[in-house]
């Protein structure tokens, strides 16, 4: 069967919202997602409420399980652990490509970086605020590799980082912020310095500090 342009704009618009609600922990971790509840909230029929929770299992942000429904996929630290595997795969090969580059191919990564050192590296703005302009900084260096398969690849990884963030962020301490903004502050330095195993090992130190934090706060 072919989907039509009206279906597939349904199924994304309700895919992208659910996937938002997750992300934000408004709907919770083993919550139980009703397909007819879903519709009736969202205006539409259930067959793009049922296309979009299969494509969100896909991305493991629900489970369905046979006889009893879909979940919201639970933050376990397996879960965790796994990701964070996976962003040292990304991240660290990112940082040290990003450093070997030559400055005019990284101008652009170079303007974003110092900015985030000049404006997001204050204490007016609040913890949440400051986590995320860390994950633009990511972002932004895994996007100077110029590969868009891994772009797209990371960009559905990062819908879990911050779902993990937003999850754990009461037990976030300010502490870890300001440790955190540390460590950023010596991966951009090697990425500017053209030091590429440097960047590679702030990077490693980084991510392996996070999930330290993470695992020792559920």
């Amino acid at each position: 069967m072919i989907e039509t342009v009206a279906q597939i704009t349904k199924k994304n618009y309700v895919y992208e919202a659910l996937k938002a609600k997750i992300i934000k922990n408004e709907l919770k971790p083993l919550e139980y997602l009703n397909e007819k509840d879903l519709a009736l909230d969202m205006g539409t029929s259930k067959t793009p409420i049922r296309e979009a929770l299969q494509e969100l299992k896909r991305n493991r942000f629900v489970m369905i399980i046979p006889t009893k429904g879909c979940f919201v996929a639970n933050v376990s630290l397996e879960d965790i652990r796994e990701i964070y595997e996976l962003r040292e795969i990304y991240e660290c090969n990112a940082a040290r490509i990003a450093a070997g580059k030559p400055d005019k191919d990284k101008k652009i990564l170079a303007d974003q970086l110092r900015e985030y050192e000049v404006t997001a590296l204050n204490d007016s703005m609040s913890a949440q605020g400051r986590l995320l302009a860390g994950y633009q900084i990511h972002s932004a260096i895994v996007h100077s590799v110029g590969n868009s398969r891994l772009d797209e690849a990371y960009k559905t990884l990062q819908d879990h980082i911050v779902r993990i963030r937003i999850y754990v962020m009461n037990r976030y301490i300010h502490t870890r912020v300001k440790e955190s903004e540390e460590e950023h502050r010596a991966i951009i330095q090697a990425i500017l310095m053209g030091d590429p195993q440097k960047a590679e090992e702030a990077m490693k130190l980084h991510l392996q500090n996070a999930l330290f934090f993470i695992k020792h706060t559920l």
